[in-house]
């Protein structure tokens, strides 16, 4: 089928995009002074450069994969609701703050309205998808699921906040990061890594947590009401958001080591981002040792996966 092609092109494009990041970052690392290099005049806008690109490589999977899924009309609704949920998240915590903390943004990350830079509520979005499809992935929910929306309400909910947890898990990393880059300022410290600019409040990442918790919700929801899926194939609905979890995990964990220099950082993040990457990995080898996993649609597969072979007599 053409759209097994596009599932197999966006997996391809990101094992592309984990190899290129991989290779920049050994070259930053081995002959470049990053530290020299972020410190002169052109550094910040550098780095600026660096994060738009970043974004903007993964929204290009984060839209292929989302449109082949669900549709292009399902996926723009839940491109927009999630931006819409983390936009105004971030506008309440820096104009009130409420749900954060009281921080600002500075000038480092391009335009802004009402305080809030465009590059980050857009940076929301890769994170999101990625946890969704990955506790999707976790915690197979499309076979024998309630009939009745109430019912499937628990569900939900609880997959909701075990993907809140594996989207948060990725700011233990980036907000120390952030912040040490003067991306953005927390006006009175924390208590997390309080070395770094005095740290990051606790508050922080309970916002994470129920802003995350919000937007995968409502994507649920919609993905319930809204159309049935064009595609379920193994490398849209796992092999894909696995790598894009994983490069995620990867940068973050690079920038803490080599940008940061704050080993301890990158190990909380291992520990709060790695059991995600090992169950999902784990998972994944289970299905591929299975002689009936082909590569075919997911649903099928996890059934025939957990489903004895029927006999000659059948």
């Amino acid at each position: 089928m053409e759209t097994n092609k596009l599932g197999r092109g966006a997996f391809r494009y990101m094992i592309f995009l984990l190899l290129l990041n991989a290779v920049t970052l050994y070259i930053l690392y081995a002959f470049v002074d990053t530290d020299r290099l972020l410190a002169g005049p052109n550094g910040a806008n550098l780095l600026r450069i660096g994060a738009l690109l970043f974004v903007v490589e993964l929204m290009v999977f984060v839209f292929w994969n989302c449109f082949l899924v669900s549709g292009w009309k399902i996926g723009l609704v839940t491109f927009c609701l999630t931006f819409i949920i983390a936009f105004v998240a971030e506008a309440l915590g820096v104009n009130f703050g409420i749900v954060f903390g009281n921080y600002y943004y500075t000038d480092l990350l391009g335009p802004k309205i009402v305080g809030v830079p465009l590059l980050v509520a857009m940076a929301w979005e890769p994170i999101i998808y990625a946890s969704v499809l990955l506790t999707d992935m976790l915690i197979p929910v499309d076979k024998g699921r309630p009939a009745s929306f109430v019912r499937r309400l628990p569900l939900y909910l609880g997959l909701s906040m075990v993907g809140a947890i594996a989207t948060t898990a990725w700011d233990m990393m980036m907000d120390p990061f952030a912040v040490s880059q003067n991306w953005w300022v927390w006006r009175d410290g924390g208590y997390y890594v309080p070395y770094i600019k005095d740290g990051v409040p606790i508050t922080n990442f309970l916002g994470w947590l129920g802003t995350a918790f919000v937007a995968q919700f409502v994507c649920r929801i919609v993905k319930d009401y809204g159309t049935r899926q064009h595609q379920r194939s193994v490398y849209l609905s796992i092999y894909g958001p696995f790598c894009l979890y994983l490069l995620l995990f990867f940068m973050a964990f690079s920038m803490s080591m080599i940008t940061l220099h704050r080993p301890e950082v990158a190990l909380i993040g291992a520990m709060c981002m790695g059991p995600f990457i090992m169950v999902a990995l784990c998972r994944i080898i289970a299905l591929s040792k299975n002689p009936a996993f082909t590569g075919s649609p997911v649903t099928d597969d996890v059934e025939m996966a957990q489903s004895p072979r029927p006999g000659k007599g059948m």
